[in-house]
């Protein structure tokens, strides 16, 4: 089941989110992960293709892996926005999607 954690980041800054994800699956491990992906777009019905949606990933380098549940995502200032208001961090394994995190965004105007 996934987390719901709302965030506040602030508008044009480079932020680095670290998080921590477990399973109680046997064996899950972010390490043997196929890609982890990370959206930051305006709204939970935003798709994720649109293009004003950010969409960090383990295969870009966007989104790092530190161990076999934690990590860290940087998403770069020009995604921060005030019409972002939406996050959602998504873990594939054996082509399986999951959603791990999800939440509210809210981005200060600065």
């Amino acid at each position: 089941m996934p987390s719901v954690v709302p965030l506040t980041l602030y508008e044009a800054n480079d932020e680095k989110l670290n998080f921590t994800i477990t399973s109680n699956v046997v064996g899950f491990t972010l390490l043997g992960a196929d890609e982890i992906e990370v959206f930051v777009k305006a709204s939970a019905a935003t798709p994720d293709n649109d293009a004003g949606v950010w969409l960090g990933t383990l295969t870009d380098g966007d989104v790092v892996v530190d161990d076999e549940d934690s990590g860290y995502v940087v998403v770069p200032g020009t995604a921060l926005t005030t019409t972002k208001t939406w996050y959602r961090i998504d873990i594939i394994v054996d082509s399986i999607r999951k959603t791990a995190v999800y939440g509210e965004l809210t981005v200060v105007d600065l």
